[in-house]
C-alpha cells in the first residue's frame, strides 16, 4: 500500500480515537514512533522496524488481540527510550503519549515500510503527508505539493553550511521550510557521516540556525511549528512567527525571529493568490511600487495615487525586498497570468529591472486541484545589486525553463501511479519532477537539459526582452516541434516568403464585452452563436438579439471571415459560411477579416488549421483560470506563403471545394431537421 494512504488512515484513526486529538499532538506522537522505528532499523539492525504478518496486522487494525497490542506498544516505547538516550532528540523522560492500541495501530499501518530507506526520506515524507492532511482540513490554500517545494530547494541551491538562511513570509503549514529541512538532511548525508546521532544533531543545529518564517493565521502557524518540531525531535521549536507580512512594520530589528529587509540569502513562498481578494488599505498600498502603477498599457509610475492589488503581487515585492542585494535568491509560486498576461506586462518589467530571472517551471494544471484550478508557475529569481534604469539583455545570460507533465495526483487530489510495461499499476507515483531537477542540474553545468527531461530547455534572456510584453512563461518560449519554412530556403515546389498575418489581412479583432439583451425568435431578430458553435453544422440558435440592440453591428459576422476561439477551448478555427452571414457571434471569438487583394482567405484559413499555427497559438495562452489568447498574438503569427502561384492555387482550390461541401452539408442537414420537426409537430397535434 502506498505511504500516502497509510498516513491518511493513521491520521483519521488518531483524530477520532487517540487521547491526543489535536493535529499538533497527533503529528508529534507519530513523529516519536517514526524516530523509534528509525532507531530500531539503524541501531538494532531490524529492517523494516515493523514487519507484521498479514493476519496479525488485520487483527490489530480491527482492534482485536489486546495482548498483541501491549506487546508491540512495549517494544516501541522501549525503542523510543533507547533512541532518545542515544540520540538526545527529545527532552529527558519524554515518552509516547498514545495508548497501546493506538501505537500498535500505527505500527501495523507502517508494516513493511523501511523508515531508514537510503533512497528516500520516509520520516520526512510521512510528516509532510501529515502536514498535507492537516492543511487540507484547515484550508486547502495552505497546501503546496512537496514535489514543488523540493524542486524549489534544489533550484535555489540553499546551503546553510555556507551561512545561508531560508525564509518564507507566507509559511502556511510550513511546506517550503520542511522542504528546506529535508534539503539540509541531504546535504549533511552527502558529507559521508555514518553516525546517525551526529547526523540528526547536525541537521537540527543547521535547521534551527537557518530556517525561519512568518504566517498570518495563528492556527496554521501552529501547524508549521508542530511539523518542524516533530521532524527535528524537538517538542517546542518556534521557526515560524505569527504576523501580517504586508504591514509596514512586519520586518525589522524587533522581529521575533530576525526577519528584516535586505538581509536574507534565500526565500521561498507560495503567496495567497486570486483576483477576488484584493488589498484596498491605502496605508499598506503606498509602501509598494507595484500598487503605484495604473495597470494599463502605458506606464504611470511615480504619482501619489495607489491602486487595489491582489496580495500575491504585493508579497512578490515584499519577498524581493527581504533579499540581500546581489546575492539573495527567491523561489516563488505565482499565477500563470502574472508571467503571461498582457495586462501584467508592467509587473514583469518591474521584476526584470530588479532581479535576474534564473528559472521558470510551468506547473501542471492539477498542482493545486481540487482546491483551486488556478494555473501557476514556479519562478526562481536573484535580486540585482541595484535596479536597472533600462532593460538591456546580457548576451550570455540564459534561463532554465520546463513544462513537467505530471504532479503525481489527478484533478480530485487522488494519487496517480505509473504503469508497468504490461499495463499494470505500480506503486510508483507518476511524476516527472525528479527529471526536471536533473535537467536543471545539467543546465547549471552548461549542458543541454533536454538530455534529462525532454520538456526542459534553455531560453536566452534576449528572447524574453525582445518580446513586446516580456512574457516569461515556459510555454511561450518552448522550442517548436514543427519544421517551419524559412525565407530564403528553397523547397521542391518553389520559394517561400514569410510575413506576419496582420500584414496579409484587413483586420483582426473581437468586440468588447457588454450586456446582451436576448429576445424571443421573431421577424427581424438576429440569431446568436457562441464559440462552441463555430465548427458545427448549426443552422438555428436558441438565442436571439433584437434588431434594435444598440451594439448589434459589433457582433455580426460576414461570409468569408475567419473565426478563432479566444477563451476556454482556445484556437478552434472556422470560417463564416453563407448561411451565417449577418449572424451575431460571441465576443469570445476573434474575427479575422481577410483582404483578398493581399492573400486569398482560403489560404489564411488553411494556415490557421495547421499544426504549426496551432502550436504558435497555444504558446500565447495566458490566464490563470481560463485560457485566453488575443488578436495581437494572432496577428503576430508568421505565415509562410508560396511564391509559386500554382502551389498557392492548389491549396486555395482544395479549401474552396471543402467550403462548398460544407455549405451543401449545412443546407441539407438544416432541411432534414426542419422536415423532421414538422413531422413530429404534426404527430403531436394528432
Amino acid at each position: 500500500m502506498h505511504l500516502q494512504k497509510r498516513i491518511q488512515r493513521i491520521y483519521d484513526h488518531l483524530y477520532a480515537n487517540a487521547a491526543v486529538r489535536t493535529p499538533a499532538g497527533i503529528c508529534a506522537e507519530v513523529g516519536k514512533i517514526l524516530h523509534a522505528a528509525l532507531f530500531m532499523e539503524l541501531a538494532k539492525h531490524r529492517s523494516p522496524a515493523f514487519d507484521l504478518p498479514r493476519t496479525e496486522s488485520r487483527d490489530i487494525l480491527r482492534g482485536e488481540n489486546p495482548l498483541q497490542h501491549k506487546w508491540i506498544a512495549v517494544e516501541v516505547r522501549e525503542a523510543f527510550k533507547e533512541m532518545n538516550t542515544a540520540w538526545q532528540l527529545y527532552e529527558f523522560q519524554t515518552g509516547i503519549s498514545l495508548s497501546d492500541f493506538d501505537i500498535s495501530y500505527v505500527s501495523a499501518q507502517l508494516s513493511g515500510v523501511t523508515v531508514s530507506d537510503p533512497e528516500r526520506d520516509v520520516l520526512g515524507d510521512a510528516l509532510e503527508l501529515f502536514r498535507c492532511e492537516w492543511a487540507k482540513r484547515a484550508g486547502g490554500q495552505y497546501f503546496t505539493d512537496q514535489r514543488v517545494t523540493h524542486l524549489a530547494m534544489a533550484m535555489l541551491g540553499f546551503d546553510p553550511r555556507k551561512g545561508e538562511d531560508l525564509v518564507d513570509i507566507c509559511a502556511g503549514s510550513g511546506g517550503f521550510l520542511l522542504a528546506g529541512l529535508n534539503h539540509i538532511r541531504q546535504l549533511v548525508e552527502s558529507e559521508g557521516m555514518t553516525d546517525r546521532a551526529q547526523v540528526e544533531m547536525r541537521v537540527a543545529d543547521l535547521a534551527l540556525a537557518s530556517i525561519r518564517g512568518q504566517e498570518i493565521d495563528a492556527e496554521v502557524c501552529g501547524i508549521a511549528n508542530a511539523t518542524i518540531s516533530a521532524r527535528l525531535g524537538k517538542r517546542c521549536v518556534t521557526c515560524v512567527s505569527q504576523g501580517d507580512s504586508l504591514q509596514r512594520t512586519a520586518f525589522g530589528a524587533n522581529h521575533a525571529l530576525g526577519l528584516r529587509f535586505d538581509s536574507h540569502t534565500c526565500a521561498a513562498s507560495n503567496p495567497p493568490f486570486g483576483t477576488k481578494t484584493t488589498v484596498k488599505d491605502p496605508a499598506i498600498l503606498r509602501d509598494f511600487d507595484l500598487a503605484k502603477h495604473n495597470g494599463g498599457s502605458r506606464a504611470n509610475w511615480g504619482n501619489n495615487s495607489v491602486h487595489h492589488r491582489a496580495p500575491d503581487l504585493l508579497l512578490l515585492e515584499q519577498n524581493i525586498r527581504l533579499l540581500k542585494p546581489g546575492l539573495g535568491r527567491l523561489a516563488i509560486v505565482l499565477p500563470y497570468q502574472i508571467l503571461s498576461g498582457p495586462g501584467m506586462a508592467y509587473v514583469r518589467r518591474w521584476l526584470l529591472a530588479r532581479t535576474e530571472l534564473l528559472a521558470v517551471v510551468d506547473l501542471p494544471v492539477e498542482t493545486f486541484q481540487p482546491h483551486t484550478g488556478t494555473k501557476t508557475c514556479l519562478v526562481v529569481l536573484k535580486r540585482r545589486e541595484r535596479a536597472l534604469s533600462s532593460l538591456e539583455p546580457s548576451p550570455e545570460r540564459e534561463v532554465f525553463m520546463s513544462i513537467p507533465r505530471w504532479i503525481g495526483h489527478d484533478r480530485r487530489g487522488n494519487p496517480v501511479f505509473e504503469r508497468t510495461p504490461d499495463g499494470k499499476l505500480s506503486d510508483r507515483i507518476l511524476s516527472d519532477f525528479n527529471d526536471v531537477q536533473k535537467a536543471f542540474a545539467v543546465f547549471r553545468e552548461g549542458g543541454d537539459p533536454r538530455v534529462a527531461h525532454s520538456r526542459s530547455f534553455r531560453v536566452s534572456q534576449r528572447s524574453i526582452l525582445h518580446d513586446p510584453i516580456l512574457r516569461m512563461n515556459a510555454l511561450f518560449h518552448r522550442p517548436s516541434e514543427h519544421v517551419v519554412v524559412v525565407p530564403g530556403k528553397t523547397k521542391h515546389n518553389g520559394d517561400w516568403r514569410t510575413m506576419k498575418l496582420r500584414e496579409l489581412v484587413e483586420r483582426i479583432f473581437y468586440p468588447g464585452r457588454f450586456k446582451r439583451n436576448y429576445v424571443e425568435q421573431s421577424e427581424g431578430a438576429v440569431p446568436f452563436l457562441g464559440g462552441a458553435d463555430i465548427n458545427q453544422l448549426t443552422m438555428k440558435s436558441d438565442k436571439w438579439l433584437g434588431e434594435d440592440e444598440p451594439r448589434l453591428q459589433e457582433l455580426k459576422v460576414r461570409t468569408g471571415w475567419i473565426l478563432v476561439t479566444r477563451s476556454g477551448s482556445t484556437g478552434i478555427v472556422s470560417s463564416v459560411p453563407k448561411a451565417w452571414d449577418g449572424y451575431a457571434m460571441s465576443e469570445h471569438v476573434i474575427r479575422v477579416v481577410p483582404d483578398p487583394n493581399k492573400l486569398p482567405p482560403e489560404y489564411v484559413f488553411a494556415f490557421l488549421r495547421t499544426r504549426y499555427a496551432q502550436e504558435q497559438l497555444s504558446r500565447g495562452i495566458f490566464g490563470s483560470v481560463i485560457d485566453e489568447i488575443n488578436p495581437h498574438l494572432v496577428g503576430e503569427l508568421d505565415v509562410p506563403v508560396p511564391k509559386s502561384r500554382a502551389t498557392l492555387d492548389e491549396i486555395v482550390k482544395s479549401v474552396r471545394k471543402a467550403e462548398r461541401a460544407r455549405e451543401f452539408a449545412l443546407q441539407g442537414f438544416g432541411h432534414s431537421v426542419e422536415c423532421l420537426e414538422k413531422y413530429l409537430g404534426r404527430s403531436e397535434a394528432r
